[in-house]
């Protein structure tokens, strides 16, 4: 399947709708994103749990630039999802591992934050912080093969 048409199947479906975008909206996401970085990368190896939901928030703004930058929004009941799922699709099959991480963060995210069991080990907040790393010189070289003109991650230091 394509991208295009499993985008389009996603908005069928209700899960993406179209949006118009500015410039603004997507530097707010990752001006969001950096400091939910910088923040995790403080707080990791003395509170983990925090650590590893910052490092979620900011992978989910990131994700949402690609989105949004592709003039698309999610818009259902389980929008992390549908995040990462389009997000992958926009950015094409080689991220097919790094998406397939994202959504096991994902499900341990909700985890930490709907059934805390405490279980959330510090080799797990510094995977998510790879995959982060990851995810976002693929988003940068995203943007700027497909939209030279904006400057989002000038002030991102990953």
């Amino acid at each position: 399947m394509t991208s295009k048409s499993l985008l389009a199947d996603l908005e069928r479906e209700g899960k993406l709708r179209r949006q118009p975008v500015a410039s603004a909206q997507l530097e707010g996401l990752v001006d969001a994103a950096r400091r939910n970085f910088e923040a995790a990368r403080s707080l990791q190896g003395q509170i983990d749990e925090a650590a590893f939901k910052l490092y979620y928030d900011g992978l989910l703004q990131i994700g949402r630039v690609i989105l949004l930058s592709a003039g698309y929004r999610p818009c259902d009941g389980d929008q992390h999802k549908t995040t990462f799922q389009a997000a992958g699709e926009i950015l094409g099959p080689d991220l097919e591992d790094l998406i397939r991480k994202l959504q096991k963060f994902r499900i341990k995210r909700n985890d930490c934050v709907y059934e805390p069991t405490g279980l959330l080990g510090k080799s797990e907040v510094e995977a998510i912080g790879r995959t982060a790393a990851a995810f976002l010189v693929a988003v940068k070289t995203h943007i700027g093969k497909t939209n030279p003109q904006l400057e989002l991650f000038k002030r991102f230091e990953g």
